[in-house]
């Protein structure tokens, strides 16, 4: 055998014990056309890529470490905003002046991206891992989806006994009817009233459910809820009792608390089996990129299998269809659909409506549940 078959074969051996794909591995991922090649020297020659998220960095990082084992020439940043609108406003700010800027966006901000579809600021880049994400995850040319997160029921073991733990809607407004007195001020939700990520997944549901929601609303509201502006607080009051329980709570925000034995003892959830909302993350390439090929790498690396991946173990939700659990990932789009049923899937998306929408469903939002 010759040298050369003698490293060819060594580094095969190696590509299998990393568990790197060989087509990966020669730098060109499987089933990509050859001219990628070129893509993928320009962005080595850029050799560095800027993103803007509200993911955090815990979220990033085994996506991160996978990009740099296939790239490992691209330094990548991500900026972790404190909210969704953020991205876009920061990014058009410095695209005013030229400043350095975004080379990718991805954050889960629907009217945002509505908007910024608007302005002509998304790069309509048609990705090589297009073909396999079905039309909802690709709402305008350019725009994919990086992750579905559930929004759940979450409860206190101690205060809803078996039997009674809630796998509907329908079940939660006669469970807390039935604790009306007991449970006054100690369920807890989003406010749709608070933040807009609070506003689109109510928005969704009761685009699907219709006078049901508001009929269902009004019975929470008389138990009058007191409601959060993120996952992390409800989790925890849920946890110590202080809440019995909670809907819509983001999954991605509790999962990992699971971990601890202690907690999982206390604390209990379910899907929703009559309407299950699912937010949309976006993640595109916007026209003012300075890193465009580096962009386009980690966007398709993104929405590949081996991406889904990578960010469900860095906690979201892998929205490619067909990725299922395991390897550190509890949940997936498919993993749940098969459990609620593809039909009462709500996907918190792009709906032009919900921005018309606003004022009134606001305004009915406050008089359900007699906000000021």
């Amino acid at each position: 055998m010759s040298t050369i078959d003698r490293r060819e074969v060594l580094a095969l051996s190696l590509v299998g014990a990393l568990g790197i794909p060989a087509a990966r591995a020669q730098g060109l991922p499987a089933g990509y056309p050859d001219s990628y090649r070129d893509t993928i020297a320009q962005a080595e020659r850029e050799g560095s890529l800027l993103i803007y998220s509200i993911m955090s960095p815990e979220n990033w990082r085994p996506v991160i470490e996978s990009f740099n084992r296939l790239y490992p020439k691209i330094k990548v940043e991500t900026l972790d905003l404190p909210a969704s609108r953020e991205s876009f406003e920061r990014y058009l700010a410095e695209r005013s002046t030229n400043s350095r800027s975004a080379d990718l966006i991805a954050t889960a901000d629907p009217g945002g991206w509505i908007d910024f579809q608007a302005r002509g600021e998304i790069l309509d880049y048609v990705s090589p891992e297009a073909k396999a994400w079905p039309d909802w995850s690709k709402p305008f040319p350019g725009l994919y989806t990086v992750s579905s997160d559930p929004m759940a029921f979450i409860w206190n073991n101690t205060l809803v006994p078996e039997g009674k733990r809630p796998k509907s809607f329908a079940e939660l407004v006669a469970l807390t009817t039935a604790n009306e007195r007991a449970w006054r001020n100690k369920i807890t939700s989003y406010g749709a009233h608070q933040v807009t990520f609070g506003y689109g997944i109510n928005y969704a549901f009761v685009k699907k459910h219709g006078e049901k929601a508001w009929a269902w609303f009004a019975e929470l509201a008389k138990l009058q809820p007191r409601f959060e502006r993120s996952g992390g607080p409800m989790t925890e009051k849920v946890t110590a009792g202080e809440y019995a329980t909670g809907w819509f709570v983001s999954a991605i925000t509790f999962w990992p608390r699971l971990a601890d034995p202690a907690r999982a003892r206390i604390l209990g959830w379910s899907f929703i089996a009559d309407g299950q909302p699912m937010v949309l993350r976006g993640v595109a390439i916007p026209k003012g990129s300075k890193n465009l090929n580096a962009a386009k790498l980690m966007l398709d690396f993104i929405i590949s299998e081996e991406g889904q991946r990578a960010f469900g173990r860095g906690g979201l939700t892998p929205a490619r269809p067909g990725v299922k659990p395991g390897d550190g990932i509890r949940h997936t789009y498919s993993s749940i659909a098969e459990i609620v049923g593809e039909q009462n899937m709500i996907y918190v998306g792009y709906d032009a409506d919900a921005l018309k929408d606003y004022d009134a469903f606001l305004a009915r939002w406050k008089q359900t549940f007699n906000i000021r």
